[in-house]
């Protein structure tokens, strides 16, 4: 009975490390996607409205991560059509862009960063579920 007491402890401490996994969606903070990149060094949050995106970087603590000299780059396909999307420094940790789009639950977002926090990473984000 002990171990089993154990096993539900430990994984229910364990929980959170799973928390912004990109296999299932995890809401962040402004309302978005939250994901892990880089092994979770570096919390990336896709927020979608009208057409545009804004990506909010954090660490792997929830601080702030800068993004100025960074960029990102997104491949977002919504109601069966591809849009690419530049993102630029937009404030202290944030990136944003516009597109021809109109963000919709389903919709679907490959998005690249470069040199956001001196890392680069690519992940796929689901803002709107």
């Amino acid at each position: 009975m002990l171990r089993y007491l154990t096993l539900a402890a430990l994984l229910a401490f364990a929980t959170p490390a799973f928390a912004h996994s990109d296999s299932k969606f995890t809401k962040g903070p402004h309302g978005g996607h939250i994901v892990d990149a880089g092994g979770g060094s570096q919390h990336l949050e896709l927020v979608a409205a009208g057409g545009e995106l804004t990506l909010y970087v954090s660490d792997q603590n929830e601080k702030p991560v800068g993004t100025a000299g960074g960029a990102a780059e997104a491949q977002v396909l919504v109601s069966g059509k591809n849009y690419t999307v530049a993102l630029k420094p937009a404030g202290s940790n944030t990136l944003k862009g516009s597109g021809g789009f109109v963000a919709k639950k389903g919709m679907r977002v490959i998005l690249k960063t470069k040199n956001v926090g001196g890392a680069s990473h690519q992940v796929r984000l689901t803002p709107l579920n």
